[in-house]
């Protein structure tokens, strides 16, 4: 689905009408009536200098320009996959809101595997599964009983209970350290440092241990013993051999390889793991949810088989045209039966008001073009009427066309309009850019500038006076004077 902000342009012949209107005014001196407005002019001649009087009046500084009405938001877009188009709900014109179901393709496999991968995934939480998880965690169960009770038979029951004892104190340790590190206080530093001293502890007891089968469990588990003394009186003896190294007389004893304690303690956590794996995986099937930190093929098994039935949904879903946003049909390219690809197909415009127009004014009002200028609104629909609006955006670059360049922005209505218009409607715009009310007013042939200051010249006495002036806004037709002139003083125009 394809999502864009829609940008109508006013019309060729529209803009060519404009630009001429623009360049005959300028030429003719008649921009002080688009530029802005002045009251009380009076003016004198005489055969040597043309004078007017200084009035006081209203200065307006505005562009105007064309555009036309767009929707606030439209939406052009078509199916996110390839189909045959089965059913279409809409025609151009309709109404429609978002998640309405537009058109359908043919869904006939995508329907099938979305059956499929359901069922699958059901099957996993079935009874005959779960039973035979249970049983798997059974078997496993006497599993690490007898892998547990064989390692104690090659490494003595001491030494194995020391190491289990240790290696759960050393994870008690790792849980008091980060929970100092998340939460430090006296007390979890002192908590740390007595699951410290506890494997010093235990550190030592497995030592002892340790001595314990060197010295005592595997003499007498595993030496090799024979017979002395006589048929009657037969008695067994701790074999011995002499070390070729040292001449020393050692017992023969027969110890369990590293192969052999390596495969019983591999067996032992495989057991291990599998019990936990199972035990998750149930927990899992019976809440839904998976724990933080499981593990296991089973769990795998399951993700996938869930991952599966989302994406033959998500297949599923794109058979079917949702519109996006609510509005009402503008272009619709479909028919039942078509081939179609992701291609856009449909358009939605949002038509309701309040309007949104895009307008043009020529780039000399660039100074005018700012957002959150008031503009005055007249629809070619609508002529006697006129409505207000404010300018929400102006791009950043100039508009060229026919070798013209312009300034293009946006403008929103202020209030609803009583009637409906078309998408497209002509509009012109005056953009209001600022304004000085009852001010000093004088034509701009009077003013002069030297040195970067202002001056004009008034009469005075039948003389001309150079007189130095602050000025305000101007266009090209008036100058507002702030201050150093007076109304009704004279001032040469030319």
């Amino acid at each position: 689905m394809i999502l864009k902000q829609r940008t109508l342009v006013s019309t060729l012949h529209r803009k060519i009408i404009w630009i001429a209107l623009l360049v005959g005014l300028i030429a003719s001196g008649g921009i002080y009536y688009v530029k802005g407005y002045s009251t009380n002019r009076t003016a004198a001649q005489s055969s040597t200098v043309q004078t007017a009087v200084a009035g006081r009046g209203n200065l307006v500084i505005s562009a105007s320009g064309t555009g036309t009405l767009i929707p606030n938001s439209d939406a052009t877009f078509g199916f996110k996959t390839s189909g045959q188009v089965t059913r279409i709900n809409v025609k151009i014109g309709d109404q429609v809101e978002a998640g309405q179901t537009l058109a359908q393709l043919d869904n006939t496999l995508a329907q099938m595997n979305y059956s499929e991968a359901g069922q699958a995934l059901q099957e996993l939480y079935s009874a005959a599964s779960i039973a035979t998880v249970q049983k798997e965690i059974a078997t496993a169960q006497d599993t690490e009983y007898y892998a547990h009770e064989w390692l104690k038979y090659l490494l003595s029951p001491e030494v194995i209970e020391a190491e289990e004892n240790l290696a759960i104190a050393q994870q008690k340790l790792v849980e008091a350290q980060a929970e100092a590190k998340a939460s430090p206080s006296d007390a979890a530093n002192q908590t740390v440092k007595e699951k410290e001293q506890a494997i010093v502890f235990l550190t030592d007891k497995l030592t002892q241990a340790q001595t314990y089968y060197e010295n005592t469990y595997l003499p007498e588990t595993f030496g090799v013993y024979e017979n002395v003394g006589s048929r009657r009186h037969p008695k067994q003896v701790l074999a011995t051999y002499i070390d070729p190294k040292t001449g020393e007389e050692l017992p023969e004893i027969d110890t369990p390889s590293a192969d052999d304690i390596a495969t019983a303690r591999n067996n032992l956590a495989q057991a291990q793991q599998t019990i936990k794996e199972g035990k998750e995986y149930l927990e899992v099937l019976k809440s839904g949810s998976i724990p933080e930190g499981a593990t296991g093929s089973k769990l795998t098994t399951l993700y996938e088989a869930q991952l599966a039935v989302d994406k033959a949904k998500a297949a599923l879903d794109e058979t079917e045209l949702i519109a996006p946003i609510s509005g009402t049909v503008t272009s619709l390219g479909l028919s039942v039966g078509q081939q179609v690809d992701t291609s856009a197909v449909i358009t939605i415009a949002q038509l309701s008001q309040p309007y949104v127009l895009d307008a043009y004014i020529d780039e000399s009002d660039w100074g005018t073009a700012k957002a959150g200028n008031k503009v005055t609104v007249t629809f070619d629909l609508l002529p006697e009427k006129t409505f207000q609006g404010t300018v929400t955006l102006v791009y950043p670059e100039l508009y060229t066309s026919f070798e013209a360049s312009l300034i293009h922005l946006t403008v929103q209505l202020d209030q609803s309009l009583s009637q409906d218009l078309p998408a497209g409607t002509g509009v012109t715009v005056d953009i209001l850019g600022s304004e000085a009310r009852d001010v000093v007013l004088v034509p701009v042939g009077a003013l002069h500038e030297s040195d970067g200051a202002h001056y004009v010249n008034v009469m005075q006495n039948g003389q001309k006076v150079k007189r130095t002036v602050e000025i305000g806004l101007k266009n090209a037709s008036y100058v507002e004077v702030k201050s150093g002139l007076e109304v009704g003083e004279t001032v040469v125009t030319k």
